[in-house]
């Protein structure tokens, strides 16, 4: 399936937007400070996926992805910076909340 990477990314895009309704968790004080947040993560990883393909730390086989590359890295790898990113905030500031 083309889509797979993409399906397990949207799964915990929800599991993380369910935590931060459930608990009331404000994750970024303003819309500006989510942007700019978002920015800095997409560009650093970005850098960072795009080197380590380059060097062959790490491939893309083709199996599980759309096949859109922006660089070296296939699209959904962005995604994967943002979405992991937002749900390790939002877990951390769940425990954060319940302890």
């Amino acid at each position: 399936m083309s889509f797979e990477y993409f399906l397990i990314l949207g799964f915990f895009f929800l599991v993380a937007l369910a935590l931060k309704a459930k608990f009331k968790i404000k994750v970024f004080k303003s819309t500006r400070e989510a942007l700019v947040y978002f920015s800095i993560i997409l560009v650093l990883g970005a850098i960072w996926d795009n080197f380590a393909i380059w060097r062959g730390h790490w491939s893309y086989p083709g199996t599980g992805i759309t096949g859109i590359f922006i660089g070296l890295a296939p699209l959904e790898d962005y995604f994967f910076a943002v979405v992991c990113s937002f749900y390790a905030i939002v877990l951390y500031k769940t425990l954060q909340k319940k302890s």
